[in-house]
Parts: C-alpha cells; structure tokens; sequence
C-alpha cells in the first residue's frame, strides 16, 4: 500500500524546505502582514502542497478575531493574516495528510522570512468555517506574517536527540541521523514532540502518538524532507501506526 506523501513532492521542494527548518518557528508577535506579491506565491504554494483531500485557504485579514485568549499562554500581537486547512470528508487519515501539507508551506512561509504558528485548537470555529467548501471541515489554522523578531530562532527549544531513542543515533547510518535531526526541528502541540526513532535491519522506524495526528504528519514532513535526496521506500508496519523508511541503494556514507 502506498503512503500518500511518497512521491508528492520534487526534490528540490524537499531540499527547498530542510533548507528552511533552521529559520522557522512559532511565531505569535508579527510586526506586518505579507504583502500582495507573498500572498500570491503562498497562494500557488498552498495548492502545490495539498495533499489529496486536503485543501489550504490563505485569508487575507480578520486575524485579530480568530483566536480564543487563554491564561498563561502569550497573546498574539499584530496578527491579521491566517490560513485554514481542511479536510474534505471521507478522506484517509486526514489529520496526518493535513500535517504534512500545512508543515510544507509553514517552511515555504519561512523561506520568504514569514514565521507561522499551528493551532489546532483555541480557534474560532465558525470564523474557520467562512471559507470552507461543501463537505469540508476544518482541522487546524496557522497565524502568519512577518516576525516582530527575526531571528526569534534562537529561542526555540527541542528534546535532546536521544530523547527519541532507546539506543544511539550518532551510531546510525549518516542519512538515519540526518533524518532524525531533522524530526528533532518538528514542531508539536505544546512542544512535546511525541514521536520515537530507532533504527535496526537497514530500517528506520518511527512512531508517533497515533499515525492520524497533525503532530505525526508534521514530522513525517521532516524526515521526509532529509530523505529527498536518497532513492527511499515507505511501508507501515503491521501496528498501523510506525512508518518504517529503508533506502534503496546502499549510500556507503559512514556511520
């Protein structure tokens, strides 16, 4: 059974984004919107992104109405800008398609110098719901534009690499490790990133909380961006949540 990310994207959109993972992070205080030339791009970007049965809409103002406040978490500041994933009904694994999808075009954002912010919750339904098509719903919506700080990078926190793992990945293969540094970069709700690595038989497994999450597609998108230059395969394992990874040619890279 093929997965619904394999083959999805160039690999020069998955360089284009591991490229950007150092430069994205959440982001909740903009200083300025994105500007026309940035919403048309996006725009194409969405569409290109999308997984089947995923749909990206870009709204162009009414932000500052979005989002329900909370005690003791930051405010967002300057926000106008937003987009809104949906999921057409029916769909397989929406939540994950949704994930990788909306992962993509946060590092698209982040390329241009935009950050974003995924929300899956703490959202005005109704107002994600103005732009939805007949059978859809909404699963998660993403503040955008441009940092009140730029190099707000510096200040992002992940778990430890090992963290991920019962055994070493600085033993692993140079593209497991790759892969597994890339994950390390994903972002997930409330920062708890909970996914699991290892690698055994030439293979490299990985797990999250539940295969249908935003969380898990999100990470996927990473490995999967580090895996764009090898010649790869995908298969579930008989769990039917750990997705296992092997390449097809050996790299004779070093450990």
């Amino acid at each position: 059974m093929s997965l619904p990310f394999e083959g999805a994207y160039t690999p020069s959109q998955l360089r284009r984004w591991l490229d950007a993972m150092s430069r994205r992070f959440s982001c909740r205080q903009f200083s300025q919107p994105a500007d026309s030339a940035q919403l048309a791009t996006l725009a194409y970007a969405a569409q290109r992104v999308s997984l089947k049965g995923i749909r990206i809409a870009l709204v162009k103002e009414g932000g500052e109405n979005l989002v329900v406040s909370l005690p003791f978490f930051p405010r967002f500041e300057g926000l106008q800008q937003y987009a809104v994933l949906y999921a057409k009904e029916g769909t397989d694994l929406p939540a994950f398609r949704a994930g990788i999808s909306g992962q993509a075009l946060a590092l698209e954002m982040a390329a241009q110098g935009l950050q974003s912010c995924w929300m899956t919750g703490n959202y005005r339904r109704a107002q994600a719901m103005e732009q939805a098509q007949e059978g859809e719903k909404p699963l998660a919506v993403m503040p955008f534009g441009w940092p009140r700080d730029p190099e707000g990078a510096r200040l992002s926190r992940r778990r430890i690499l090992t963290a991920f793992s019962t055994d070493d990945p600085t033993q692993w293969p140079y593209w497991a490790y790759r892969a597994a540094e890339a994950m390390r970069s994903a972002p997930s709700a409330m920062n708890r990133q909970p996914w699991q690595l290892s690698y055994a038989g030439s293979t490299l497994s990985f797990t999250g909380s539940r295969l249908d999450s935003v969380d898990t597609g999100i990470a996927l998108l990473h490995l999967e961006c580090a895996l764009g230059g090898y010649p790869r395969a995908w298969r579930l394992a008989g769990d039917g949540r750990t997705l296992l990874a092997r390449l097809l040619e050996d790299t004779r890279e070093p450990v």
